[in-house]
């Protein structure tokens, strides 16, 4: 009974030895790949009224460079607005940012400016910056759109989407469902599971409806 109890004994030992090195083993690789994910957190600050994003943590080098990017764009808003009010005071130039995507070590910033200089309303314009938080390179269409095969796959899911927001009523140009310009200077960010085309007023939609958006999922593009 002795010998049988100290078998055990010895059993149970051997299991905990092998479960503690295994653990030793897996933990500092967990451990590495958790700190080696880089996120960011983001703010909106002004610059003379002026929105941009700030980003802070990530890898300050390249969060450096974003932020004198991002910041950019709102310092030139703020001249080109000093500009038309010298032309006339009810003159304004503005843009608004916002984050639209940040996520696996991707970020998406997109600036919305808006011009008034008379009439019956102003002029719309956006920009949007694509960044890799890893290396900080500007990520293009063509990084994800590659050829004309697949801007064909693009631009048939789209015409998808605004004919089904044409056939619920929504006021989108209905000879521009399959009629717009596409190709790899287009205005995208981003999202979860694939990118978003941007389109300007006036493009497949009336000045009212704005910015018009459209998800176009990876999967109907990259099959």
């Amino acid at each position: 009974m002795w010998e049988y109890r100290t078998g055990i004994k010895k059993f149970r030992w051997i299991n905990y030895l092998m479960l503690t090195v295994l653990i030793a083993i897996i933990l500092p690789i967990n451990h590495v790949e958790a700190a080696s994910t880089i996120t960011v957190k983001t703010k909106i600050q002004y610059y003379k009224g002026q929105q941009y994003i700030h980003l802070s943590g990530g890898k300050k080098s390249v969060t450096d460079k974003l932020n004198k990017t991002f910041k950019l764009h709102a310092v030139k808003a703020a001249s080109l607005d000093k500009e038309d009010k010298k032309l006339n005071k009810n003159y304004s130039f503005t843009t608004m940012a916002s984050v639209k995507y940040n996520a696996k070590e991707k970020i998406s910033v997109v600036y919305e400016d808006h011009m008034y200089a008379g009439g019956a309303h102003g002029m719309d314009a956006t920009r949007s910056y694509n960044y890799d938080l890893r290396t900080g390179k500007e990520l293009k269409l063509s990084e994800y759109v590659k050829d004309d095969i697949q801007i064909k796959k693009v631009e048939k899911s789209i015409s998808n989407s605004l004919l089904a927001m044409y056939n619920a009523g929504e006021s989108i140009f209905e000879e521009n469902i399959y009629d717009f310009q596409l190709d790899q200077t287009s205005e995208f960010f981003l999202y979860d599971k694939g990118i978003v085309i941007r389109f300007h007023p006036y493009e497949v939609a009336p000045y009212a409806k704005g910015f018009v958006d459209i998800k176009v999922p990876f999967s109907k593009f990259n099959t």
